[in-house]
């Protein structure tokens, strides 16, 4: 078995890494953390100590004890910067951007703004954890050969980025009590298509506002924060008959876009569609929402209309040009 802590040519010292058990590797990883002392493994018993409390030992038998990876204040400045550029929410990436940029008191800004946030705060311990994990898991694969060789066990917490996001918001079909919020969030999306000016944005202002129309007809899923404050929500029709279920508007509060939180509420809209025996669902996609189609991938989705808009005095100079010509 290979042996830490010697060169090629030493003679072996029987010393090994302990197993990565998942309470060893958290005693790792909260040392590594630990920017006030420093650690090292004694490999002879298998546990973590302070390196000041092993100098005369450690002079005696040096192959004995291992330094545990290094985790500098530069290493979670980049970490903090990789998480940054990963997210899709705008508002939270632009503050944090900014955060980073300040020079100043950056890692308690940093935490002060995740916290506004629960979700977000939960995705980026999950998305430290993880790159911390990885650089244990390569300091295990350079010292003990039987780790490299095995590579059991997972880089990643156990729970991914989806349980997080199931443990942070709750779900209701009674959408009564979230009415004025639906109907604000499709009246900020229409004043943002006309403020931009487009045309292509001016004819989707035209379709979300017949979308956001109630029917009696309509139910919704509607995702909640732990504190009952409303995040998202989707709208739509089944027609039974057909076994098929309407996707008719949707929408996700700026501060929680990014989140997977529609993913969460598109799950869920599945879930109570199939116990319905509904066998599918149509989804309109437009504007800024065609950024979800990706999501679909995976099930290979049917294209089932195209919708194209025709300029009606280009159209009518077309029709007039060709009548003129006729007479040519």
């Amino acid at each position: 078995m290979y042996t830490v802590g010697m060169d090629s040519h030493e003679e072996p010292t029987g010393y090994t890494l302990p197993p990565l058990s998942d309470e060893f590797l958290f005693q790792v990883i909260f040392c590594m953390e630990d920017q006030a002392n420093e650690y090292c493994v004694d490999l002879k018993d298998g546990v973590i100590t302070e390196s000041a409390f092993v100098v005369d030992r450690r002079e005696i038998d040096p192959p004995r004890f291992l330094d545990l990876p290094p985790w500098y204040p530069s290493d979670g400045f980049r970490t903090m910067e990789k998480f940054v550029s990963t997210l899709r929410n705008p508002i939270y990436r632009e503050r944090l951007r900014q955060v980073l940029q300040s020079g100043k008191g950056v890692f308690r800004q940093f935490k002060d703004v995740l916290h506004e946030q629960s979700s977000l705060e939960r995705l980026w311990y999950y998305y430290k954890d993880r790159e911390i994990r990885r650089r244990i898991f390569y300091w295990y694969e350079r010292h003990d050969e039987a780790f490299r060789l095995a590579r059991l066990g997972e880089e990643a917490p156990e729970d991914g980025p989806g349980e997080l996001i199931r443990e942070d918001f709750a779900i209701t079909t009674d959408a009564r009590p979230y009415l004025e919020e639906i109907a604000a969030a499709g009246a900020r999306i229409v004043e943002r298509l006309h403020v931009s000016g487009q045309r292509t944005d001016l004819h989707i202002a035209v379709q979300v506002r017949e979308a956001w129309k109630e029917h009696v007809d309509d139910k919704h899923v509607v995702a909640l924060s732990l504190s009952g404050q409303f995040v998202a929500f989707i709208r739509y029709r089944v027609y039974a008959e057909e076994g098929v279920a309407v996707i008719r508007c949707y929408a996700v509060e700026d501060e929680f876009q990014g989140l997977g939180v529609f993913h969460y509420l598109f799950d869920s809209l599945c879930a109570i569609l199939n116990n319905q025996g509904i066998r599918e669902v149509v989804v309109r996609l437009a504007g800024e929402s065609i950024k979800i189609e990706h999501m679909f991938e995976s099930v290979n989705p049917v294209n089932l209309t195209r919708t194209i808009s025709i300029s009606i005095p280009h159209w009518c100079d077309d029709i007039s040009n060709i009548e003129q010509s006729s007479f040519v």
